[in-house]
């Protein structure tokens, strides 16, 4: 059996890696034009958080973040991958704006925030806070994630190959028997599917080490998460191809993070930097079958890549799973 994962993302790594350590007799390749440290999700800031996932069935998203965060927090018992442990704070202006998420049975710690807390936060950012939410999340540095599960992919016996893909009739493809899409927002293009999305991401990276928790402001549109390396200011959220940076957007950013957090007018900027989030009304993840052939569909993560990978991961070999158990399946493989 021969398996093709076309894109090296976080969501591209993870179900090579899962489906390469079920069957370690087939043949299994990640076809992309990039690789780590030079994708969009290297970029990102890492938390996890159901962010801009789309309108997705509660229990699905539930399940998918459920099965990420309990891996996450495996390899941060374990140390050595850049993993922290951080509490995080969302804040809204607009009460009627919030609402109970459905993974929050999922978290370490989860609690609606009451009108003292309110009233503290209000205070210290100076903003009036009328609802919120804490609890304990993780933060993984990006590359280092990635470099994790690309590494261990290889050792697997996984390959890797560097081709552009152009479309799933790709001739490159037609030797495969499956195939797993994790195309991000070239699905756009390569499927195609026009409900695929930009979702413009601009952040600035600073060195803030006196910084120890996540706050997210939801209604002002800007967060501050803390890595072991740096702190991730952001954001934008703008359906727009752009990839180049704008000042416009790097002084919004400051600016308002700095109104939350006055001491960050200190912070060194290390870098900005600017990504694609690939957005979609919600999430695609179904197989499909083209002229005989199985693709699995995985994309349309919108800005929860590395909130939902792990998870995803493990329904794209269910799916696989089922396709191979199916009697016509297992008498071709005899």
């Amino acid at each position: 059996m021969k398996i093709a994962v076309v894109g090296a993302g976080i969501n591209g790594l993870a179900c090579a890696v899962k489906i390469k350590e079920k069957y370690r007799d087939f043949e299994v390749v990640i076809i992309s034009s990039e690789f780590t440290p030079n994708t969009t999700g290297d970029g990102s800031g890492g938390l996890w958080y159901p962010y801009l996932t789309g309108d997705n069935p509660h229990n699905l998203l539930e399940k998918w973040s459920g099965e990420t965060y309990r891996f996450l927090h495996k390899l941060w018992k374990s140390g050595g991958h850049n993993i922290c442990l951080m509490p995080m704070y969302n804040l809204y202006r607009e009460k009627e704006r919030f609402k109970r998420p459905a993974w929050c049975n999922t978290v370490y710690g989860y609690q609606e925030l009451n009108s003292k807390q309110l009233e503290y936060f209000s205070n210290l950012y100076s903003a009036r806070y009328t609802a919120g939410q804490t609890f304990i999340s993780f933060i993984s540095s990006p590359p280092k994630m990635l470099a994790y599960l690309q590494e261990r992919f290889v050792k697997g016996n996984g390959q890797l190959l560097r081709a552009k893909v152009t479309s799933l009739e790709d001739p490159l493809l037609q030797e495969y028997d499956v195939v797993v899409n994790c195309t991000g927002i070239q699905a756009r293009f390569i499927v195609p599917d026009e409900k695929v999305r930009p979702y413009r991401g601009q952040i600035v990276k600073v060195k803030a080490p006196w910084v120890l928790h996540t706050i997210i402001d939801e209604d002002g549109s800007n967060y501050i998460i803390p890595n072991a390396a740096t702190v991730v200011l952001g954001g934008t959220y703008q359906n727009d191809f752009n990839r180049q940076i704008d000042p416009k957007d790097t002084d919004f950013i400051l600016n308002g993070c700095q109104r939350i957090l006055p001491g960050l007018k200190d912070a060194e900027i290390v870098n900005v930097w600017v990504g694609l989030r690939p957005g979609r009304n919600a999430i695609r993840l179904e197989p499909e079958v083209r002229n005989g052939k199985l693709f699995i569909h995985n994309y349309g993560h919108g800005g929860g890549g590395l909130t939902l990978f792990w998870g995803c991961g493990d329904e794209v070999l269910q799916i696989l799973e089922t396709h191979l158990n199916k009697p016509s399946n297992v008498k071709s493989k005899l």
